[in-house]
């Protein structure tokens, strides 16, 4: 794979990655007590800290600015089924460990539409990993010139562009819940065979105004 397609990836799934027990994983996600968590202004949404620097919870656990180390928070002995995956099969394929939040957003409720990275940072390797854990993956949509435009449908883990403008409306009549890795970690040099690309950069065309979408 070369760089060009590197760079070109959109929404790709992660083939190589066995799919873990959505249900289980979920259900130790909402039993989890909200004093654990913060709500995202920029993002509309409910997350739960799960690995942070110097293992921190709630909103100071969203800052990778402080020194430490990348640690699992007192809450993940409550998620045992999502940190065996990680610890055995994600971090390893990424290469490192990185900040783990699990966000829940209600039936109904839309994500603000934003962009997971700096404006300095725009047409970068932003690359994100996620799952999504209960709900729909295509409640995500990319904002383009043409209009919006839904992510695929898939069960598997994936990659996004989180440097492309994108909303998420949970139509859905539970709680959809998505784990989501990212900062530090921007994407891999090479993904061989083990990844398969479902959308590309270069098929769509950014709004001209994306101006209000970043983080103030």
């Amino acid at each position: 794979m070369t760089e060009s397609e590197i760079n070109n990836i959109l929404f790709a799934n992660v083939l190589s990655i066995p799919i873990l027990d959505k249900q289980k994983a979920s259900k130790e996600i909402l039993s989890l007590d909200k004093s654990f968590s913060f709500w995202d202004d920029y993002r509309f949404t409910q997350m739960f800290p799960l690995m942070t620097k110097s293992g921190d919870i709630g909103a100071n656990g969203a800052s990778n600015a402080k020194n430490g180390e990348f640690n699992w928070t007192k809450m993940s002995e409550l998620t045992p089924t999502i940190v065996e995956w990680c610890d055995n099969f994600v971090f390893p394929w990424i290469g490192m460990r990185t900040r783990i939040m699990a966000l829940v957003t209600q039936p109904g409720v839309a994500n603000y539409e934003h962009i997971d990275c700096n404006i300095n940072e725009l047409n970068t390797l932003q690359h994100k990993f996620r799952i999504v854990l209960q709900g729909k993956t295509d409640t995500l949509y990319w904002l383009t010139d043409k209009g919006k435009v839904p992510a695929p449908d898939t069960e598997h883990a994936f990659i996004i562009n989180g440097g492309w403008p994108h909303g998420m409306i949970n139509s859905g009549t539970e709680p959809k819940v998505t784990l989501a890795l990212g900062a530090p970690w921007k994407g891999n040099d090479d993904y061989g065979a083990d990844i398969e690309i479902l959308q590309k950069n270069n098929e769509f065309k950014m709004p001209k105004n994306i101006d209000h979408l970043w983080k103030k």
